[in-house]
């Protein structure tokens, strides 16, 4: 049996963690593994991303922020509105990086605020139309309906399809068919009825906001192009203050050991929250597409992220749910309501393990001046 260094700080913790001590003792035991893992050089640039490199990135995704936020002032469709409100996460997520590299400069850090600023206005004025757009196809999932007449139109309209408008001429020519086509439509039940007034609620209630982010985000690509260039001098202008650089999973896992401290005991108040923190970290470890072990990490998170989204989605359907119906719709929010519950304890299970299994590869990973001798196998700890 071999002896191994553990540092101090991680030995301390693991005996003052809220969580599971056993629990703990095991994750650190059994890091994340990464696959086909190997060693490197100390020096190798595959895990040590340089400010050069993490500015690199953060252009690559700034350019593709601008090209959807381009797309939603012309038209703003699910996967440009999706893509802009997910890209101004992972721009905030590498601009923090940058922040806390350079410490306290002043310039920097008022200047990169004032862009973090802009981008909550983007996220903000496009979450609205990516959420209701996402609960219609929850709602679709939940209580099978007939393709609206409003999407039949749009689809078959001369603008998106220009076949329509000859099939429409064929179609109107031809005889009925009463055995494909027939002319008395089923009834619908009482929850279908309910679900597709609620359908009809949330499509005129997206093209409303649709049309403002439409208006917002030609509005704002002036100022959109000025900001990033501001920044991109600002960072130019710095330097980071740290000695080194850290890895994309060093910083990620970092991030979300503060965020499970600061956010200890979790509920319906604080979850989505919750997600929202675990969300920055996971784009952190995603920047890094040449570490196995950074996305090892982002795949955790990502999993948990999924889950708390879910539960979320639902929760919102329904407050929608008792908006547009009130109390004509009692039948579709009770199923609706129950898929809220049933997600939520599958989330808080899911933060549960991922909590406890990043917290004990945080603990594997962290290393202190200070040292204290625990005899284990040095192949537990790493994962070998």
């Amino acid at each position: 049996m071999k002896e191994v260094q553990v540092c101090e700080g991680c030995y301390q913790a693991i005996l003052t963690q809220p969580y599971d001590s056993k629990e703990l003792e095991y994750q650190r035991m059994n890091p994340i593994p990464a696959k086909r893992r190997r060693k490197l050089p100390a020096k190798s640039s595959a895990t040590r991303r340089t400010p050069e490199t993490h500015f690199d990135h953060l252009q690559k995704l700034t350019t593709t922020l601008r090209g959807n936020l381009e797309k939603c002032a012309t038209e703003p469709h699910v996967d440009p509105v999706h893509d802009l409100r997910t890209g101004t996460r992972r721009v905030q997520a590498m601009v923090e990086a940058l922040m806390r590299e350079r410490g306290n400069e002043t310039p920097f850090q008022e200047t990169a605020a004032k862009w973090l600023g802009y981008l909550k206005k983007l996220r903000r004025a496009a979450a609205p139309v990516r959420d209701l757009g996402v609960h219609r196809k929850l709602l679709e999932k939940l209580v099978k309906l007939p393709k609206s007449k409003a999407d039949a139109s749009a689809n078959a309209s001369p603008e998106t399809n220009p076949e329509a408008g000859q099939e429409a001429i064929t179609d109107a020519n031809a005889p009925p068919s009463l055995v494909n086509e027939p002319q008395i439509a089923l009834p619908l039940s009482d929850v279908e009825q309910q679900a597709d007034h609620l359908d009809a609620w949330l499509q005129h209630a997206r093209q409303h906001q649709a049309a403002t982010l439409r208006k917002k985000a030609a509005k704002w690509l002036p100022k959109f192009d000025a900001e990033a260039a501001a920044l991109e001098s600002a960072i130019h202008e710095t330097h980071r203050t740290r000695r080194r650089a850290q890895s994309a999973a060093g910083i990620a896992l970092e991030s979300f050991v503060r965020l499970a401290h600061e956010m200890q005991q979790l509920d319906a108040g604080n979850l989505h929250d919750f997600r929202k923190g675990a969300k920055k970290a996971r784009y952190i470890a995603e920047s890094a597409a040449e570490d196995a072990h950074a996305l090892a990490i982002g795949k955790a998170l990502k999993k948990l992220q999924d889950e708390i989204g879910d539960w979320h989605d639902w929760l919102v359907l329904g407050d929608e749910a008792r908006a547009a119906l009130g109390d004509e719709g009692k039948a579709l929010i009770a199923m609706i309501d129950r898929e809220r519950d049933q997600h939520y304890v599958s989330s808080m299970k899911t933060v549960t393990r991922m909590r406890g299994r990043l917290m004990g590869e945080w603990m594997a990973t962290t290393a202190q001046p200070r040292r204290r001798n625990i005899s284990t196998s040095p192949e537990k700890i790493l994962g070998a």
